[in-house]
C-alpha cells in the first residue's frame, strides 16, 4: 500500500491491483477500516462497477438529460440551491432567482435578505444565500469576473479543491458542477447512491457522501460517471428505497448482499 499526501488536500492512496483513490486529509488512509476494507473489498471494484453501469442501463436506459446545465456559475447556484430539498422546491428557488436576478452582476450586488427572500422555498434561505453571494464575490474578486472557466485545464483534484474552498461547497457539490459543467470524471454521491452503494456493499457502513464519491469514483468506467450517477438516483428513489425497498424489482438483486439476505430471510419466515 503506497500513501501520498496531494497539495489539494487529499491522499493518494494505492493498493496491490495499482489503483488509486483519493482519501481525505483529516482521516488518517492507513488505520485498520482503510486499510483492511481496500485489501478486501476494493480489488474487484472497477469490475463491480461496470457491472452495475450495464444493467442499470438495461433496466433504465442511458439518461438523455440532466437538470444540471453547462454554464458552471449557474450550475454552481442550481447544485448549492438542491441542497437539503426536493427538486422541486430546487427548481421554483432558482426560477424565481433568475427572475429576480435575471443576470450575474445583478445577482452579485443583491442583498443577503432579496436573495433569501427570492429562494426562500428551496429551504435554508439564509445560508444559502450567504454561499452564493460569498462565491460570486470571489470570483469577482479573485477573476475579474463571474467564471469558473479556469477550472477547465485543471486536474480534477486541484479544480475540486478550489470549490470546496468556497463556502457552502461540499464534495457532492463540487462533483456535480465538475461533471456536468466541464465533463470531468467527477462522481456525485446522494443520499439515494450512498444508500444504494452501502447495500451493495461497494463502500464501507461508515462511509459519507464525501468518503464514497472519492472511493467510488476512479473505478467507474470510462463515460459512465453521469449516467450511473443518474441511473443510481433513480434506482434509489424508485426501488431501492430507505423503506420496504423493491428487492424482487432490482436488477441488482443477484449481487446485492442486503438484498439476498433480506430475500432469504422472507422466504424462511
Amino acid at each position: 500500500m503506497t500513501i501520498k499526501l496531494l497539495d489539494s488536500g487529499y491522499w493518494h492512496v494505492r493498493w496491490n491491483c495499482n489503483q488509486w483513490i483519493q482519501w481525505p486529509q483529516h482521516r488518517n488512509p492507513t488505520t485498520t477500516d482503510v486499510f483492511g476494507w481496500v485489501t478486501e473489498e476494493m480489488v474487484d471494484l472497477a469490475q463491480r462497477l461496470a457491472d452495475i453501469s450495464r444493467r442499470l442501463r438495461r433496466r433504465f436506459g442511458r439518461p438523455s438529460r440532466c437538470v444540471h446545465g453547462e454554464e458552471p456559475v449557474r450550475n454552481l447556484i442550481l447544485t448549492i440551491l438542491s441542497q437539503n430539498t426536493n427538486d422541486a422546491n430546487r427548481d421554483r428557488a432558482f426560477s424565481s432567482l433568475m427572475r429576480r436576478f435575471p443576470t450575474l452582476s445583478l445577482l452579485a450586488t443583491a442583498t443577503p435578505g432579496e436573495v433569501e427572500e427570492a429562494i426562500r422555498t428551496g429551504g435554508l434561505a439564509k445560508t444559502k444565500a450567504k454561499a452564493i453571494l460569498s462565491a460570486l464575490a470571489r470570483l469577482k474578486r479573485e477573476r475579474g469576473e463571474f467564471t469558473l472557466e479556469f477550472l477547465r485545464e485543471k486536474p480534477l483534484p486541484e479544480a475540486r479543491a478550489y470549490l470546496t474552498s468556497l463556502p457552502g461547497v461540499g464534495v457532492k457539490t463540487a462533483n456535480i458542477v465538475l461533471l456536468f459543467s466541464f465533463g470531468l470524471e467527477a462522481f456525485p454521491v446522494d443520499t439515494h447512491i450512498l444508500r444504494v452503494a452501502g447495500r451493495l456493499g461497494l463502500v464501507p457502513a461508515s462511509a459519507d457522501l464525501a468518503r464514497a464519491a472519492l472511493l467510488l469514483e476512479p473505478h467507474i468506467p470510462k463515460g459512465e460517471h453521469a449516467p450511473l450517477h443518474l441511473t443510481m438516483i433513480r434506482l434509489g428513489r424508485e426501488i431501492c428505497r430507505p423503506r420496504n425497498p423493491l428487492h424482487a424489482e432490482c436488477p441488482l438483486l443477484d449481487v446485492c448482499p442486503e438484498g439476498l439476505r433480506e430475500t432469504r430471510k422472507r422466504g424462511r419466515a
